[in-house]
């Protein structure tokens, strides 16, 4: 699109049978005169003719569409129930991520944090106490252990050689001996299972670890409710909407709309100032013009004088088909730089940049004329003639063309029409 600005333009007429008239007329401070026709021709149109002065600009071929802003908007809510302490924004503030954006009275969420990380502690300790204790069990049960042993040990050194010299003991006394030492060996194994049953067996340890793993637990949903007391912004924005005063009961929210409105019960409503996006929908037809990180000059209806520019983001993979059967994909355009004057919902002018041409010659597409199959305009000098030049040129909108050689800037060529 040219965008034309600080052109001299004088109008020049001329007149059937008068070869120059000049006229002094107040049209851009320029000045007029008419080129008149044989008044035997029958060409009976006057031929205006305007002095156009060389100047460089951006050209660029586009593809317009029509499509609305839409800013996000993110509802910040508390995870929890409470009286709201502190609100430390309003509808139009403007936030950062992390600002804190308001708390809840604290009380009650910090009594139960301090009173589940007593309780955590105290499962420690009991998971330790228990530790120790198993220790001390084991060792005195390794210690019955080893007298058992030492008592077995003895009485079998006293009763294997009785057995073997059954005619120097009476029948009596070794019955008496093979006795106790029966015993003593079921005792020793008794001891012994039961050595290694404690020592394998892990039950009361294992309800300890039990008891921390849901002390640990319930201090976690401690601490992280009195975090949730503190209701911090996720990013940089705008607060749109406010719902609730010091004072009042924070409830929770049970429905979240995908549209947010101002009867919203969010606690408050921001609008995500650096996701400023327009949807375009582009036809099946024309979606071939389309890519990602193309170029796009937006000009929104709120704002005829300005001009806004973007870059496509994103291109809707699933269509929009409307009850003509038109099949249409929204096409997501991120703007450069936002605007807190720019609101959601605004519709706009959509030019996605075809090709484009920055900061070349170019002059009006009706200054050239074709003679000898080669391209030509009509240069004024300074001393008032008229030459006829040969040019070359470039890309062209259709209305204004690139001129790549054969004029410079400042020089003044004719254009008729």
């Amino acid at each position: 699109m040219i965008r034309k600005g600080g052109h001299i333009l004088k109008n020049i007429f001329i007149k059937k049978n008068i070869l120059i008239g000049a006229v002094i007329v107040g049209l851009l401070g320029g000045f007029s005169f008419y080129k008149s026709i044989d008044a035997n021709s029958e060409e009976k149109e006057d031929v205006v003719v305007t002095e156009y002065t060389v100047q460089k600009s951006n050209l660029s071929i586009e593809y317009v569409g029509d499509g609305q802003l839409e800013i996000p908007t993110v509802n910040l809510d508390f995870e929890i129930t409470g009286k709201l302490e502190d609100l430390f924004v309003e509808p139009g503030s403007a936030v950062k991520k992390g600002d804190i954006i308001a708390t809840l009275d604290d009380t009650d969420y910090g009594n139960k944090a301090e009173t589940s990380k007593r309780q955590y502690e105290q499962a420690l300790l009991k998971y330790e106490q228990a530790k120790e204790q198993k220790e001390l069990n084991l060792i005195a049960e390794k210690e019955k252990l080893d007298n058992l042993k030492y008592a077995l040990d003895t009485l079998k050194v006293e009763y294997e050689p009785m057995t073997k010299m059954k005619e120097y003991y009476p029948a009596s006394e070794i019955e008496k001996k093979r006795i106790e030492y029966e015993k003593a060996k079921l005792a020793h194994e008794n001891q012994l299972k039961r050595y290694n049953t404690l020592s394998n067996t892990n039950l009361d340890l294992e309800m300890e670890q039990v008891a921390i793993k849901q002390a640990e637990l319930n201090l976690k949903i401690a601490e992280d409710d009195l975090r949730n007391t503190v209701l911090e912004s996720p990013i940089d924005g705008k607060v749109l909407y406010t719902s609730y005063k010091p004072g009042e009961t924070v409830v929770e929210v049970t429905k979240d709309e995908d549209t947010t409105t101002a009867d919203s019960t969010h606690v408050v409503v921001l609008s995500d100032s650096g996701s400023m996006e327009v949807i375009v929908p582009v036809s099946e037809i024309d979606l071939s013009n389309i890519e990602i990180d193309q170029n796009v000059n937006l000009e929104f209806e709120a704002f005829l004088n300005k001009s806004f520019q973007g870059k496509v983001t994103y291109i809707e993979e699933l269509p929009k088909i409307d009850s003509s059967g038109l099949v249409t994909y929204d096409v997501n355009i991120r703007l450069n730089e936002n605007n807190d004057k720019l609101k959601s919902g605004m519709t706009c002018t959509a030019a996605f940049i075809l090709k484009e041409r920055k900061n070349v010659i170019t002059i009006p597409n009706k200054a050239v004329y074709i003679k000898d199959k080669k391209q030509y305009v009509k240069v004024k000098k300074e001393d008032g003639t008229v030459e006829e030049r040969k040019i070359s040129t470039g890309l062209t909108d259709g209305k204004s063309v690139e001129v790549t050689k054969g004029i410079e800037i400042g020089e003044i060529i004719l254009v008729e029409k």
